[in-house]
C-alpha cells in the first residue's frame, strides 16, 4: 500500500456507474476503469477531477482521492475537453490544471434569449416529468456552443425538445413533433430546422470526442455515443415494450396536448386494436409473455392474423423442427423489418415500431452463432451496432464473442477498443481475459490467481464451466447484476467452446 501511495497522479474521470457505494470511473484520457469508494455522493454522468492514489480494496485494484476532488457537471464540456487536453500533454502544474475552472466561469452566463430558451425548456420537462438533468445539460450546451439566429425563443425549444425525444430521453412518454410545436407555440417547420441542428451538434460532438476511426470492411466502428449499461438483455422484448407500443397506439391520432393528456388521465384503459397488423402485434406481446403450448397458440394465432409479421415470425421460429423452417421465420422477420424500418430518428431504438427489426436481428444472429456460423452472425450484429451504435440491446457482446469463436482475434481487440468495458455487469473482464489466455502471457501463478479471482467473483459462472453443458439457444430474457446467475448464464453463453477456456480450466 505505501509503496502504490508514492505515485500520486491527476485524473479526470467520468462516473459511469454507482453500485453498493462503489463507484466505476473511465478515465478520460486512457479509457482505463476504475473502481472507487463513493465517499462524496458522486452520480452517475458526473466527472471528477484531482490528485488520486492507486490502493487495493479487497485485494482488488483501486482507486482513492488524495484530497478533495472536484466535481465537473456534465454539461460544463469545455472545461472537461480542457483539462483532457492539457493531461494529454503531460501537464503536471497544477496552477495550469485548475485554470480552466476560473476560465470557464464567464461563460456560464446566459443572454435573456438563451434564459427564455431553458425557461420554456424547463417547464416542458417539469409538466411531463422528464429526465431534467440531461435534457438541460443538452439544452445548456448547445445554446453556449451553437450561435442560433432565431427571432422567437419558442421554435429553438420545441428544436431541443424534440431531438431530446428523438435521443429517447423521453422515456415512457410519447409525443409527437406537431403536440410538442402546438405546446411552445411554433411550427413543426420551425421545429424541424432547430431539431436538426441539435441532432448535427450532438452526434458531432460525440463524433470528435470519441475520435472515430475510419470504417473498414466487415469490422464494426466506434458507436457514435456512449452504449447505455445493458442490465436486461434476450430474444424477448423488454417487460416495458408493450405498454409504450400501447400508448403510443392511442396517442398516434391527438391532434392536440388536451388530446395526449386525455389519454395519459386514463392508464388503465385497455387498447383496442384497429386492424389485423395491430391485433397480431397485439398478440405477439401477449405471446412473449407466456410459455410452452399458450405462447405457440398465440403466436400461430398472430402469423394468421399477419403472416408479414417480424414478431411473429420470430415466435415461430422457435416451434418449428428444422432448421430450414426456422431460417425462412428468421428470413421473414429481416425482410419485414427492411420494409418498414424507419431511420428518421436519431436514436432508431426510442422508436417502438422499430424494435422488432433490431430483435429479428439480434435473434437470428445469436441463432446463427449457436449453429456455428459466425461469419453470417457478424453480419446481423454489426448491423444492429450500425443502426443502434447505443446498443440498448447488448449486442455488441454477442458479436465480441463471434469474432472470437470466428478466430478473428485481431477485430476483436479493434471491437474492444471501440468502447470503454464500464458494463456493470463486468462481461468486458471476462474478455480481457480470454484476449491473455490467446496470447500466452500469463505465467502459471497468475492463471491460478484469474482462475481463484473468478470463481470468488461469480460462483455460479465457475460451475457452469466445471460442468460444460452446451447452454443451447440464448436467453429469452436477462437480467444482469454483477456476481448474479443471469450474469453467469450470459457469460457462458458467450465463451463456451472456445477453446482457450478449455485449456484454461484443465
Amino acid at each position: 500500500m505505501l509503496e502504490l501511495w508514492e505515485e500520486p497522479f491527476y485524473m479526470l474521470v467520468e462516473v459511469q456507474q454507482v453500485d453498493n457505494g462503489i463507484l466505476q470511473l473511465r478515465d478520460k484520457v486512457t479509457g482505463e476503469i476504475h473502481q472507487m469508494v463513493n465517499t462524496g455522493g458522486a452520480k452517475r454522468g458526473e466527472w471528477l477531477f484531482g490528485v488520486f492514489l492507486r490502493t487495493l480494496r479487497d485485494g482488488k485494484p483501486a482507486m482513492q482521492p488524495a484530497e478533495g476532488l472536484i466535481t465537473i457537471p456534465a454539461f460544463q464540456q469545455s472545461v472537461i475537453e480542457e483539462l483532457a487536453a492539457r493531461l494529454k500533454k503531460g501537464v503536471r502544474d497544477p496552477l495550469d490544471l485548475y485554470r480552466p475552472f476560473v476560465e470557464s466561469i464567464p461563460e456560464l452566463d446566459l443572454t435573456p434569449f438563451q434564459e427564455e430558451v431553458m425557461g420554456l425548456i424547463n417547464r416542458f420537462v417539469d409538466n411531463y416529468g422528464l429526465n431534467s438533468e440531461v435534457i438541460e445539460g443538452i439544452s445548456f450546451t448547445f445554446l453556449k456552443e451553437v450561435p442560433v439566429k432565431a427571432r422567437k425563443p419558442e421554435g429553438v425549444a420545441a428544436g431541443i425538445l424534440q431531438a431530446a425525444n428523438d435521443f429517447g430521453l423521453f422515456e415512457k412518454v410519447f409525443l409527437t413533433q406537431q403536440i410538442i410545436a402546438e405546446e411552445l407555440g411554433t411550427t413543426v417547420g420551425t421545429l424541424s430546422k432547430y431539431r436538426d441542428m441539435v441532432g448535427e451538434f450532438v452526434m458531432e460532438r460525440v463524433d470528435r470526442e470519441e475520435n472515430i476511426q475510419p470504417e473498414h470492411q466487415g469490422q464494426y466502428v466506434k458507436p457514435q455515443i456512449m452504449p447505455e449499461v445493458v442490465t436486461e438483455m434476450g430474444t424477448d422484448p423488454r417487460l416495458t415494450e408493450r405498454g409504450l407500443w400501447e400508448m403510443m397506439k392511442r396517442t398516434e391520432n391527438a391532434k392536440s396536448v388536451d388530446d395526449v393528456n386525455k389519454v395519459l388521465q386514463q392508464p388503465n384503459q385497455n387498447f383496442t386494436p384497429k386492424t389485423d397488423a395491430e391485433r397480431g402485434q397485439l398478440l405477439c406481446y401477449e405471446a412473449f409473455e407466456k410459455d410452452g403450448k399458450e405462447r405457440e397458440r398465440l403466436a400461430r394465432e398472430a402469423l394468421e392474423l399477419n403472416p408479414k409479421s417480424g414478431d411473429a415470425n420470430l415466435l415461430m421460429a422457435e416451434f418449428v423442427q428444422h432448421d430450414v423452417e426456422k431460417e425462412l421465420h428468421y428470413l421473414n422477420a429481416l425482410k419485414t423489418g427492411y420494409l418498414t424500418f424507419d431511420d428518421s430518428f436519431d436514436v432508431l431504438w426510442g422508436y417502438v415500431p422499430n424494435r422488432p427489426f433490431l430483435r429479428a436481428l439480434f435473434s437470428y444472429g445469436a441463432w446463427l452463432m449457436e449453429r456455428g456460423r459466425y461469419d453470417k452472425a457478424i453480419e446481423q450484429l454489426t448491423e444492429i451496432m450500425d443502426k443502434n451504435p447505443l446498443d440498448h440491446q447488448g449486442a455488441k457482446w454477442l458479436l465480441l464473442s463471434a469474432y472470437i469463436h470466428a478466430g478473428k482475434w485481431e477485430q476483436a481487440g479493434e471491437l474492444t477498443d471501440s468502447f470503454a468495458l464500464e458494463d456493470n455487469t463486468g462481461i468486458g473482464m471476462y474478455f480481457h481475459y480470454l484476449s491473455d489466455l490467446h496470447t500466452g502471457v500469463l505465467n502459471p501463478h497468475e492463471r491460478s490467481q484469474m482462475k481463484q479471482f473468478i470463481k470468488k467473483r461469480n460462483p455460479h459462472l465457475f460451475k457452469l464451466l466445471k460442468e460444460s453443458t452446451k447452454p443451447g439457444a440464448f436467453p429469452r430474457r436477462l437480467s444482469l447484476q454483477e456476481g448474479n446467475k443471469d450474469e453467469a448464464k450470459l457469460i457462458y453463453w458467450l465463451i463456451y467452446g472456445i477453446p482457450e477456456v478449455d485449456g484454461f480450466l484443465v
